[in-house]
């Protein structure tokens, strides 16, 4: 099939990525490829992703990532969104004028304009992965318009509990969970002496930074964190000040590639995920498991579909940050084996590419 794979356009699909979906998307790309299908990816400029082909977007640096740490927020109507939205008008009118070129279009953007402005493409299917729970009004009541008019729409999302966030708004046709390259992740069978915690995801309220550092310091563990700073003003006055406080107990590794961070998640006693927003996957969480690390995270949105208890790692009731750090000698009783087993059987890159494949064929006649 010939491919067209939209990416979101706050942030360049390079290493280190931005997040989960920059990752997956190249993931997908590189897998579709492999398996015979002509792919173009359109990304914000510069973007590289090693064999797939690149349309390059111009974006001004007016466009950049929006936050989810309030529930249910809009989104302000600033220079940025303007700018990104007649970006996307732009885009969905070529690849309509270019619809000979592609049997589909999938895309990867969880903004207002990628939905509206995709409804111009009327030759070929259109296919959006949400990679976000429904936290954007403006996203919900324009998915509900959509399902309201029967626009040829096809949704998939990642989890049954993001799903379920959309169930007010608009039918989801699939779930697909995502997929990791397991024979690009090392498996690290054995731990090092002392070995520390890790946090690892973007520096935003979201994300449980700030639970991470008072579980490991209850636990009497040094802490890794490795992501990068998402939201400034909340590292600057929450995260930072912390940082100082700890010394040597907590290390800021900053935005790490890939292997880097796989590395350091293989010599890790175990990853923190206290989250607090419902996740809508947890690609860390996997990619931890992945090289034998087990996961403690707070049970809520995904974790109880990615983390099995007692078996790959604990699941701990929201905000339970004592109980989340009585949890962490635990850790040593979980065989490492077990995670990369778990995450070959469940959340390989392969079982991915086939749930897409799927999809993509009962839309092309």
């Amino acid at each position: 099939m010939r491919i067209a794979l939209v990416a979101p356009l706050v942030s360049p699909i390079a290493q280190p990525y931005l997040g989960g979906a920059q990752a997956l998307l190249a993931d997908l790309g590189q897998g579709l490829l492999q398996r015979g299908h002509q792919v173009t990816l359109f990304a914000r400029d510069p973007s590289f992703v090693l064999g797939v082909p690149i349309e390059q977007v111009s974006v001004p640096e007016s466009v950049q990532p929006a936050t989810f740490s309030k529930p249910q927020q809009e989104r302000q109507a600033d220079i940025g969104f303007f700018a990104q939205a007649n970006l996307f008008l732009e885009l969905f009118l070529k690849l309509q004028q270019r619809s000979n070129a592609f049997d589909l279009v999938h895309i990867h953007a969880f903004d207002w304009p990628a939905f509206a402005c995709s409804t111009l493409i009327q030759s070929i299917p259109v296919i959006h992965t949400l990679h976000l729970p429904a936290v954007s009004p403006e996203i919900n009541a324009a998915l509900h318009v959509l399902d309201q008019q029967g626009h040829p729409l096809t949704l998939v999302t990642v989890s049954h509990a993001c799903a379920y966030t959309y169930a007010d708004y608009t039918p989801i046709d699939a779930i697909i969970y995502n997929g990791l390259d397991l024979n690009a992740i090392p498996f690290k069978p054995r731990l090092p002496a002392n070995p520390p915690l890790l946090f690892a995801g973007r520096i935003a309220p979201e994300k449980g930074v700030e639970a991470a550092i008072e579980i490991a310091e209850k636990a009497g563990y040094r802490l890794l964190i490795a992501g990068g700073i998402y939201d400034k003003p909340y590292y600057e006055q929450r995260i930072e000040p912390k940082l100082q406080a700890a010394g040597e107990r907590v290390t800021y590794l900053g935005l790490l590639e890939r292997l880097a961070l796989w590395k350091i998640m293989g010599q890790s006693l175990g990853l923190l995920f206290p989250i607090e927003w419902d996740e809508p996957f947890g690609l860390t969480a996997v990619e931890a498991m992945a090289t034998g690390t087990p996961v403690i995270a707070f049970r809520r949105g995904a974790a109880a579909e990615i983390i099995r208890h007692g078996e790959t790692g604990f699941l701990v009731e929201p905000g339970e940050r004592d109980h989340a750090a009585a949890l962490v000698d635990d850790l040593y009783d979980i065989p490492r084996i077990h995670c990369r087993t778990y995450v070959e059987e469940h959340f390989g890159l392969e079982r991915m590419l086939d749930a897409y494949e799927q999809v993509y064929k009962a839309l092309v006649k």
